[in-house]
């Protein structure tokens, strides 16, 4: 499939999808194909402008490439990078991708954004899809792509991965949220609570919002055997590096604490981020001698086939694949409680829960479970039991059947 490494003030100027390969503009023809009645065209927006992948990228991201290989013609639109994320090779190979914002120099990116109200949008003049799906990281990504499909009559839905009490938009913003998140055939969310909370920011209900669950990167019968805990008991935190949403600096604070230090009890942090040089100073500094840093994996069942179970003491989530992963490899979870957390993880039934993601909380609800050790195995198996209940074994086939659906 095609790749465009142009941006979006250039698309004006692309050949659009119904023009011949002179360039010159054919007729559409609106009758469906007797043979491809079926086939439609949609659009998927990768809001993200952050960082080159992420969690929130893999329900687009897999959805896309099982819509494309069902027939259906499928176009991307996310942010380039100097190095694309080696997961859109398998992107571009069954989809039209077009880079927005690529390479640009600081001169050619402020030009950019003087003309970006009138031309940023043309890629959804040439692509023209049936259906849209605007992918955002946080809640509030992506008004001006809402907008931009509800001025031309796409059709469009949004897929909300965070929501943070920390942050909330202004009252003309959060107007413009209001009507554009009701203009949506749906909004979809990773949690109930990250929906909750969405209505309470904008002030305005959302009766079309659905729950829609996150891919995860385990086997769905997933059981690793469990270690044995002669040599002490270890904890896995797995995440992003990155303090302001996951906590890492709230833990450090509590196993700071000599009772900490003086226990059998070692964590150990998997995940890559702009802040793991500053944490290690902090953990030399605070002498954290039973915390290590894991090294990159992506066998996730091997985490959980060498550590007793997950703590995770986030600040804001979405429904974190994490502790999706943990529960379905049969391990007990220590969590904050924010966003979607609980609605896998029942406190004392199990695993533990911290009531809100402070030092305190974190060290009580850790407590619990330092009593609770040797219950550990039986309070995994709960666990695995719970997250088979919520999630599906193919989230992205329920998720792209739920999009077919709203083309019917």
């Amino acid at each position: 499939m095609s790749s465009l490494k142009d941006s979006d003030d250039r698309l004006a100027e692309d050949r659009p999808l119904n023009a011949d390969s002179t360039g010159a503009n054919r007729p559409i023809d609106l009758k469906p194909s007797p043979i491809h009645f079926l086939t439609m065209k949609i659009a998927f927006i990768a809001v993200n402008n952050t960082a080159p992948w992420g969690g929130s990228e893999e329900l687009w991201a897999q959805t896309a490439i099982h819509l494309a290989n069902a027939g259906h013609q499928i176009a991307v639109n996310i942010k380039g990078w100097k190095t694309p994320p080696s997961q859109m090779q398998a992107i571009e190979a069954v989809c039209e991708v077009t880079y927005r914002g690529y390479d640009r120099s600081a001169i050619e990116r402020l030009v950019f954004m003087a003309h970006r109200g009138k031309r940023f949008y043309r890629w959804l003049d040439r692509i023209r899809p049936d259906l849209v799906v605007i992918s955002q990281a946080s809640n509030q990504d992506g008004l001006d792509w809402m907008e931009a499909c509800a001025t031309r009559n796409i059709p469009f839905v949004t897929i909300a991965h965070v929501a943070s009490e920390l942050y909330w938009a202004s009252d003309a913003q959060n107007h413009r949220f209001a009507i554009a998140y009701n203009q949506a055939k749906r909004c979809y969310f990773v949690s109930q609570r990250n929906l909750d909370l969405t209505i309470k920011q904008i002030g305005a209900d959302l009766p079309h919002a659905q729950i829609v669950r996150n891919p995860f990167n385990v086997s769905y019968t997933a059981a690793p055997a469990w270690k044995p805990t002669d040599e002490g008991f270890k904890l896995a935190c797995v995440g992003r590096i990155h303090p302001t949403s996951k906590g890492q600096d709230i833990l450090f604070e509590v196993l700071r604490s000599p009772k900490w230090k003086n226990r059998p009890l070692s964590v150990t942090l998997f995940g890559g981020g702009a802040h793991i040089e500053t944490l290690k100073r902090l953990k030399a500094l605070w002498e954290l001698d039973r915390v290590e840093f894991g090294t990159f994996t992506s066998d996730v069942e091997q985490i959980w086939a060498t550590h007793h179970g997950l703590i995770l003491p986030s600040r804001y989530e979405g429904l974190p694949l994490v502790i999706v992963e943990a529960m379905l490899c049969g391990r007990t979870c220590i969590v904050t409680d924010v966003a979607g957390n609980t609605e896998l993880v029942e406190d004392n039934r199990n695993g533990f829960v911290a009531k809100a993601p402070t030092p305190e909380f974190v060290d009580e609800a850790l407590e619990r479970a330092w009593q609770q050790r040797e219950s550990w195995y039986e309070l995994g198996k709960a666990a695995a039991e719970k997250v088979r209940q919520v999630i599906p074994p193919n989230p992205i086939e329920v998720f792209a059947e739920e999009l077919e659906s709203l083309l019917k």
